[in-house]
């Protein structure tokens, strides 16, 4: 089927403080999901979106209230998200389209873990530790696998890996993680897409070395202890992957795709932020909890969060607006599909999203948490949810004609191939 809008999914992430039930999560068809709040305040409680996923394992511990809408609810997986939309991007990726995943919510409320899965350096069970498939694997190593797996003569895969922290941009894949100003060498490439020049871009020839790298990287990123999270990403991150490869249905050219995997950074207003300490609790299952214990004695560590929250505040504001405005547009019949809006790109995210993801296949992977406690920001994430639901795609894909060299290779590989199998099938008779 044609994508002609952003596919969005929420996601509830497990308990981590004793409180009432603040959603129940009803997947009703293959790509027809609600989410209704419960015990809430707000005039406005059912939202509906393509994926509505409940994960809120060990709610038992946690849960004050409705617990038989808690047990009535399916405990979705990461293989579950996978079968929905992750053998969807990965068929498209391998047809050349532009794909893009972007994650978005509240610190610490498992945006990371459903694009990648757990991905902290001291974690045995941090996805890049795991060989073979693994269940706790978010989208991206389950795709990555696959790739990697199904990999042929005359595919090139390459990877970038970069960091926005307030007005610089990190090179994670760079030995000394090398800075610039964001918008030194952000430009479009011949395909309309937006890039970072200056940026490494690695080939990438293995999914071991693929793992590898990828753990090398985030060891570079900026992160810090809040009280939404005990290890919050301060900024946003981006990966890329290109795969090109010959074309199915016509050798003599090459298919072009991309996956921008955009984790961004929490969507918690800066002034309730603070630097926190926590104490790591293990029960007896196995099962960690990070228990925060308050408010990290050192102030000035505060202020330093709170002014790169001011900026995260802005970027994502402004995102935030643009989805507002081109909701509005398209209801008004006032915009195509694939066309973009004038100005919101004053800041990184902005300027390097806003024109990729309307010509891409969009998804959007909404994280919530599941108490009352937390409705107001919840309420905010749906209200971005729903904007983005709306906005018309135009994806294109980039093709590239191999070159007379790379064609005169494919065919003596192919020559080669069959001269191997004849041999094999001489030898066995």
């Amino acid at each position: 089927a044609k994508m002609t809008s952003i596919q969005v999914g929420v996601r509830v992430r497990p308990f981590t403080i004793d409180d009432k039930l603040g959603v129940h999560m009803i997947q009703n068809g293959e790509t027809e999901g609600e989410v209704n709040l419960l015990n809430s305040t707000y005039a406005t409680t059912r939202f509906a979106y393509s994926y509505s996923w409940w994960s809120a394992g060990g709610y038992k511990r946690h849960c004050l209230s409705d617990m038989d809408v808690a047990d009535s609810m399916h405990m979705t997986s990461q293989s579950d998200v996978y079968s929905a939309v992750g053998k969807k991007i990965e068929a498209d990726l391998l047809s050349g389209s532009a794909v893009v995943m972007f994650a978005y919510g509240l610190s610490g409320s498992g945006k990371t873990f459903t694009v990648f899965g757990p991905d902290a350096a001291d974690s045995p069970d941090a996805w890049f530790k795991h060989a073979e498939p693994f269940p706790m694997w978010g989208i991206l190593p389950q795709l990555g696998y696959n790739l990697f797996k199904s990999q042929q003569d005359g595919w090139s895969i390459k990877m970038k890996y970069f960091q926005n922290v307030v007005d610089i941009c990190r090179d994670l894949m760079a030995p000394d993680a090398k800075e610039e100003h964001y918008k030194a060498g952000m430009s479009k490439d011949a395909d309309g897409f937006m890039d970072i020049k200056w940026c490494t871009a690695a080939p990438m020839h293995s999914w071991d070395e693929f793992r590898a790298k990828f753990q090398e990287c985030n060891a570079r990123k900026a992160i810090a202890p809040t009280q939404f999270n005990h290890q919050s990403t301060r900024g946003h991150c981006i990966m890329t992957l290109e795969v090109e490869k010959p074309d199915d249905d016509n050798p003599s050219s090459k298919v072009r795709g991309r996956l921008y995997v955009c984790d961004l950074a929490g969507t918690e207003p800066a002034g309730d932020v603070y630097f926190a300490d926590y104490q790591r609790v293990t029960f007896d299952d196995g099962t960690v909890e990070y228990k925060l214990k308050g408010q990290n004695g050192d102030t000035k560590k505060t202020k330093e969060l709170q002014d790169q929250g001011k900026k995260i505040n802005l970027s994502l504001t402004e995102m935030a607006q643009y989805f507002m405005k081109m909701a509005e547009a398209i209801k008004a019949n006032k915009l195509k599909p694939g066309a973009s809006i004038p100005g919101c790109n004053s800041f990184f995210l902005g300027k390097y999203l806003k024109d990729t993801l309307v010509s891409a296949k969009t998804y959007l992977f909404c994280a919530i948490r599941p108490e009352v406690t937390y409705h107001n920001y919840t309420f905010a994430t749906m209200g971005f949810a729903t904007n983005a639901s709306v906005i018309k795609l135009q994806p294109k894909k980039a093709t590239t004609a191999a070159s007379p060299a790379e064609r005169k290779l494919m065919q003596e590989l192919d020559q080669m191939k069959e001269l191997v199998k004849s041999l094999k099938d001489a030898n066995a008779a």
